[in-house]
Order: structure tokens, then sequence, then C-alpha cells
């Protein structure tokens, strides 16, 4: 395959789906070894890689494994629901942080079913002010309290001490 795929920049999460044709002894062989050759870049990180075996998702389906199992938007799977459970024989899921940047370039034996991408995660309330590049959360000065809420606690104080010392002499007096 000659088409060149371009990685996204960043943390988004998507993952690529590969038919190994051909299939079985070669695709244990091409997951411990020249991974990244097949894929076309400089180095691929093993560990956000999956070599699966279609043939087990025939009841529960691909698509559903995807979706349910990794995240992966129903609406990024639509297109291609009824293409990912036909699939058979080996498949390997390349995840975004197994790759560097730049492009993908897959050669045989990978032939390219599609790329999906995973469900957007829903705004963060109360991290409005976060900082992802420097990684830092402003620090919130405490609010100084009103004239109300000062006085409010002044006049407690005074109940309480009023209170000890109608008690105190109630009590010395008996």
């Amino acid at each position: 395959m000659s088409d060149t795929l371009s990685i996204p920049p960043g943390p988004e999460r998507c993952v690529w789906v590969f038919a190994i044709d051909p299939p079985d002894d070669q695709a244990t062989a091409l997951a411990r070894g020249p991974l990244a050759e097949a894929l076309g870049v400089d180095a691929v990180d093993p560990a956000h890689t999956e070599l699966i075996d279609a043939d087990t998702f025939t009841e529960y389906g691909l698509s559903r494994y995807l979706t349910e199992g990794q995240g992966i938007a129903e609406e990024s799977l639509a297109a291609d629901t009824a293409t990912l459970d036909a699939l058979r024989g080996p498949l390997l899921l390349v995840f975004r942080p197994a790759l560097g940047q730049g492009q993908l370039s897959p050669r045989p034996p990978l032939r390219l079913i599609g790329r999906y991408d995973e469900v957007p995660s829903p705004a963060r309330t109360g991290m409005a002010a976060y900082d992802a590049e420097a990684d830092i959360l402003p620090v919130q000065t405490p609010k100084r309290p009103s004239d109300a809420a000062m006085s409010g606690r002044v006049a407690t104080v005074v109940l309480i001490l009023l209170a000890i010392f109608v008690t105190l002499f109630v009590w010395g007096a008996g």
C-alpha cells in the first residue's frame, strides 16, 4: 500500500485497524518483529498495539468491542460497522500513543481497514483555569469574609462567653 496516513498531533486517542494478510504464522512474527517497518514509521511502542483474532468476536462483534472495550465513538465506526463485524483472521490495532509524529505508510502484509476516533471526553467542570501545557492549576487566593460574616462571628463568640460567665455566676452562688 503506497497511501500515507497522517498521524494526528497531540493526545487525541484513535485506533488504526489493519488486517494481516497472509494470516496466522506471519501475524505473530509481525507483532514481535518488524512492526515499525510494516507501518512505515521509525518506531512503534508495542505497549499501545494489540494483535487480536477477529474470529473471537463473531458473536460479540468487533465494532462493539471497539466502542465498549476501547472507547471508540460509535459515530466514528458507523460507516464501517458491517465491514468490521465481517472481518476474520488476525487484526492489528495500533493506538495513537504507539506512534510519534508524521505519517504512516503501511506495507504488506498490513491492509488498512480504517481509522476510528475515541469518544471525546466531556468538559470538566471546575478545571476551567487549568493550563494543560504548563500542567498547573492557578493558586486561588481565599476570598476575604464579608463584614456581615465577621460581625456574625464576633456576636457568636460574645454570646458563648456570656453563657460561660452566667453559668459560673450561677454555680458560684449555689
